[in-house]
């Protein structure tokens, strides 16, 4: 016994001092600025000040940036993400299995990935039955559904992960559903006539919208929230040489897209903007129409460019009278996070996947829009946002 615990002791300590090797070679090695598996900024190491030593945050900020820039981290995260992901799609493919039809069109990729129709060059998500999770969307929509004095909006986004395309007239079904739980002002859907139409609006390989798809869904947006106003202009189109594989290649290492990464610039007022408490720039959206951006197969370019994931983001237009509004979101509204607030004040978005790490509590719906004068609640995501337990790689959203 006692030569076990020494074994153990020993074996610990060299795990400690490996760690703390690996950590300390980072500065060396160089720093990430993007997880490519949880589509969300890093935390970077700290510079040492007197003052930031004294007050905590250095050693807050070293804790954090510990976890995301440890060696061969990214890794262990696509690790984990891919196990979670097999066990949420488990009771789908023993669906798919004891009922033939429901896999007449699909082909299986990998567990839980798909190509639909014989396309090569696209990756899907099989269908779910979500309604499972009806106790989990009721509670997501109870502290909504009892704020008072704002008004309450809802914009769904009917994806592959919601979309049996082998049924079509059936698309709209879990938006219904996810609806129904919830009191509202007003709520539209972002939903697909089938797999053709789903595929001019959806990336080949990542479960986000595109170009296309990403400013339709703004002006949809705009004519829910502010309907009389007129959308900004679709702004300029810009094709790069990347070829975009996505969340969806990132996690069943099936490089199979063929479409070159576009993206858009918008022609808006001057505004400021706050990450997670800081005042900074958020994405790479000039580097990217200058022709700067990375040249990896696997590079998560929707992320790069548009930003990452943030607990908190703030967008403030130095303007009045316009409202206030507060977006609750996944990944989805990264790039369209600064057009929507292009028509309010001050606009601050909140993924709450992250939020708690940031903030160092749990979201309090009411408390917040109480504290920063809220008037207007946005709900803006796929069913992973309502069904957070359900959540898989960026987001979901």
């Amino acid at each position: 016994m006692k030569k076990q615990k020494k074994a153990l002791q020993i074996c610990f300590l060299i795990l400690s001092a490996a760690s703390l090797l690996l950590f300390w070679l980072v500065p060396f090695l160089g720093q990430k600025d993007v997880s490519e598996t949880e589509n969300r900024t890093l935390a970077r190491l700290p510079a040492l000040s007197a003052g930031s030593f004294l007050s905590g945050a250095f050693q807050d900020d070293l804790e954090k940036a510990a976890g995301d820039q440890l060696l061969f981290s990214e890794e262990v995260r696509s690790f984990v993400k891919g196990a979670q992901a097999s066990v949420l799609t488990g009771g789908q493919n023993l669906l798919c299995r004891l009922n033939p039809s429901l896999r007449s069109g699909y082909t299986q990729i990998t567990e839980g990935y798909f190509a639909y129709q014989g396309d090569e060059h696209r990756i899907v998500e099989k269908l779910q039955d979500y309604e499972a999770g009806a106790s989990e969307a009721a509670a997501f929509a109870a502290s909504f559904n009892s704020l008072e004095g704002v008004k309450r909006y809802l914009y769904f986004i009917n994806n592959s992960r919601v979309t049996d395309f082998d049924r079509p007239e059936d698309s709209n079904r879990i938006y219904d559903w996810i609806r129904s739980f919830f009191s509202l002002d007003g709520a539209a859907c972002f939903a697909s006539d089938g797999y053709e139409d789903y595929c001019r609006w959806f990336y080949q390989t990542d479960h986000h919208w595109n170009d296309q798809g990403f400013y339709r869904g703004y002006t949809e947006i705009l004519n829910l929230l502010k309907p009389d106003e007129t959308p900004v202009g679709p702004g300029d189109r810009l094709e790069t040489d990347a070829i975009f594989n996505g969340s969806y290649a990132r996690i069943t290492k099936s490089l199979r897209a063929d479409e070159h990464f576009v993206v858009r610039s918008f022609d808006l007022p001057k505004y400021t903007v706050t990450l997670n408490g800081k005042r900074g720039t958020y994405g790479k959206l000039k580097a990217y129409l200058s022709g700067r951006f990375p040249s990896e197969p696997l590079t998560n370019h929707y992320a790069n460019c548009y930003g990452g994931d943030y607990g908190e983001i703030v967008y403030d237009f130095g303007t009045e009278g316009r409202g206030r509004l507060l977006l609750i979101a996944s990944s989805y509204s990264n790039p369209i996070n600064a057009l929507i607030a292009s028509h309010f004040d001050e606009t601050r978005v909140i993924d709450l996947r992250y939020y708690e790490s940031y903030a160092g509590q749990a979201f309090d719906l009411s408390a917040y829009v109480k504290a920063h004068d809220i008037d207007t609640v946005l709900l803006l995501g796929d069913i992973r946002l309502f069904l957070p337990g359900g959540d898989a790689e960026g987001g979901g959203a």
